[in-house]
């Protein structure tokens, strides 16, 4: 096989990762997608006779440890249910297996990951400007009936801005939601400013997240830069064209923020009132199950949750009635208690994938968290599972 050839394949592993981790494949094509990266890493492993037994060690050691952690969280936990623990487990045997095959193929997973990202974000900008010709067509993807407009199944968009004289529609590649590009589009800032130090690609990287519009987003990119004019040092006439981008930059985080809050006071509910609603719902569900959680079952969720509805309320009900939280940070906590919830964190943080700026990734992914739901999606998973590799001294060479 052709070095391109091991490094499309290697490409196509993490490119199933990111599919599985909030895009539109996700949520629409959740078990096509999975049964397609199953058993293309399957394939990859035993067709091409593909066999280390340290990693094979290790890979069977993280998946004892995670199903364990699971196990004990669902028998200790207000759960009944273990069918919403079988899709995690799922994508958490998919993470690892796909882990495992990168490393007995001796692949730099960061770099892969490099580049993988840099196609996302040139997809999403592809996406961006046919949007403005407004060429697609609708369609409804998943059980919940999430409505979004397509161009050839590639592009995807559906939240409109409009400019007065123009209207576009903000940026979300191949995600599901505008906020979960900017995510990854952080991650890849972040390989290509303090990593690779790549000026396009920087480049690229703030353009696809100023085209989210997405609050979270830009406050992300603000730390960023933030860190970033902290390491380097500049000429004066760089110093004022950085300070110039970070005062703009401020003002979109702000103009962003503000705007929310209006529409949320000028209407029952909105982005902002429901990202605030999830915030105050996860935090006392969390704070009345400390030790052991509530457990991956949506339904203990909404019960434990509606107990602390108010009055007040009651007009947004059947909107939030069947909602579940869309921040993963405190999911993580109410599902799994205060000690796992911790040792998820921990194990997160000390990842050996971008090892370089590890401080700086963590603090991008816990943002991330606390407003999408990732936390337990094979993407994330796999950072973990390194995490635990680094923490039993069981370190990849």
């Amino acid at each position: 096989m052709s070095i391109l050839k091991v490094n499309r394949a290697n490409d196509l592993l993490l490119f199933f990762l990111i599919a599985l981790s909030g895009s539109v494949f996700q949520v629409g094509f959740f078990s096509l997608t999975y049964l397609v990266a199953l058993s293309f890493t399957i394939y990859i492993l035993l067709c091409k006779k593909l066999y280390n037994v340290k990693q094979l060690y290790i890979f069977l050691i993280s998946l004892v440890f995670f199903i364990s952690l699971f196990c004990t969280n669902f028998i200790f936990s207000l759960s009944t249910d273990f069918q919403d623990y079988i899709i995690v487990l799922m994508q958490i045997f998919l993470a690892a297996l796909i882990l495992l095959t990168l490393k007995v193929r001796e692949a730099d997973v960061k770099v892969h990951l490099y580049h993988v990202l840099k196609f996302v974000l040139m997809l999403s900008m592809i996406g961006f400007f046919l949007s403005a010709l407004n060429i697609g067509s609708r369609v409804d993807l998943g059980a919940g009936g999430y409505a979004v407009f397509n161009i050839l199944y590639i592009f995807y968009y559906a939240a409109g801005l409009n400019f007065g004289f123009l209207e576009l529609y903000r940026n979300q590649g191949i995600f599901w939601e505008p906020g979960l590009l900017a995510i990854y589009a952080n991650i890849f800032l972040l390989l290509s400013l303090f990593i690779y130090e790549s000026k396009n690609n920087s480049i690229l990287a703030i353009l696809c997240i100023l085209t989210t519009a997405s609050t979270t987003g830009l406050f992300i990119m603000l730390i960023q830069f933030v860190f970033f004019f902290k390491r380097r040092k500049f000429s004066f006439l760089q110093k004022i064209f950085l300070i110039l981008s970070f005062l703009t930059v401020s003002i979109l985080v702000n103009l962003s923020f503000f705007e929310k809050k209006l529409e949320s006071e000028e209407a029952n509910v909105s982005s902002y009132g429901l990202r605030a609603f999830d915030l105050y719902s996860g935090s006392m569900v969390a704070i009345s199950n400390p030790i052991s959680g509530i457990g991956l079952n949506s339904k203990v969720f909404l019960s434990e949750r509606n107990k602390f509805l108010t009055p007040e309320m009651d007009a947004i009900f059947g909107i939030i009635e069947e909602r579940q939280n869309s921040n993963s940070l405190l999911t993580l906590f109410y599902s799994l208690g205060l000690i796992f919830g911790s040792l998820w964190l921990y194990l997160l943080y000390k990842q050996d994938i971008i090892k370089d700026d590890r401080n700086l990734f963590f603090i991008i992914v816990v943002i991330g968290f606390a407003s999408e739901p990732l936390v337990f999606t094979p993407f994330f998973l796999c950072f973990l599972f390194t995490g635990f590799q680094s923490l039993i001294n069981l370190k990849y060479d």
